[in-house]
């Protein structure tokens, strides 16, 4: 069986893959401002949307645990740092809830996205307001994206290459951190050289124009959603300042 890795498109057949990126983006930006700036209970409530979405398209969580321990300390050191400010338990879970919430819809949306459609669509949508600008914009989008489950597959090659060597991070941390970014910056170089070869050799082009992916039903009663649920939004962010 394949390894699932985090942050890369998997194959599969569900409501969210045949979901047009933009709308997927769209989703992703109001939940990411309606998570951040929440608080208190609703925080958890708005957690379970991207949990039970996990569930529905069986996300292989299990799999993805392996390359999600980096996030999964940051979260805890998250939890620490506030409770230590906070001095609440509760309160202290908000902020790490709210990371993992970010992390978790950003993995369904690279989990159910091919980085190349997300060029195409994004470029085609920006195009009517930036030109052919819109379509460079969406290019370096589409290999940012593809470089981070690269950068994950590099350092997890890395660190099991160096414990297979019996190399130990706790008797010389410094050493062994030096070492480990060392060979995670060279690695990163050299799969970063293939990379732009492969893209070299296929006639790539930045600025070029491609050609969008259609939108569904689906599509227009979920863009439609976001806007309402965006609108009430600041509505109630501007009422609750006055």
């Amino acid at each position: 069986m394949v390894e699932g890795v985090i942050f890369r498109y998997r194959e599969a057949d569900n409501i969210l893959t045949r979901l047009n990126p933009c709308t997927k983006l769209l989703s992703v930006l109001v939940y990411s401002v309606a998570v951040s700036s929440s608080g208190g209970p609703l925080v958890f409530i708005l957690f379970l949307f991207p949990l039970i979405t996990a569930s529905a398209i069986r996300l292989p969580v299990r799999s993805y645990l392996k390359e999600s321990i980096f996030f999964l300390i940051l979260a805890l050191f998250i939890f620490i740092s506030s409770f230590l400010s906070f001095a609440d338990p509760v309160a202290a879970l908000v902020p790490s809830v709210r990371f993992l919430s970010v992390m978790l819809i950003s993995m369904l949306l690279t989990d159910t996205t091919m980085p190349d459609d997300i060029a195409r669509s994004l470029g085609a949508a920006l195009s009517h307001i930036l030109g052919r600008a819109a379509y460079l914009i969406a290019s370096v989008v589409e290999i940012t994206i593809s470089m981070i489950p690269l950068i994950i597959d590099c350092a997890v090659s890395v660190y099991e290459a160096r414990r297979a060597r019996g190399a130990s991070f706790v008797r010389h941390p410094l050493r062994s951190a030096s070492e480990f970014s060392a060979s995670l910056i060279t690695d990163l170089l050299d799969k970063a050289e293939i990379y732009a070869d492969a893209l070299s050799a296929r006639g790539y082009s930045a600025s070029g124009c491609r050609y969008t992916l259609p939108y569904r039903t689906a599509d227009r009663i979920i863009i439609a959603v976001n806007i309402i649920v965006f609108i009430l939004y600041v509505i109630i962010a501007v009422v609750g300042t006055d």
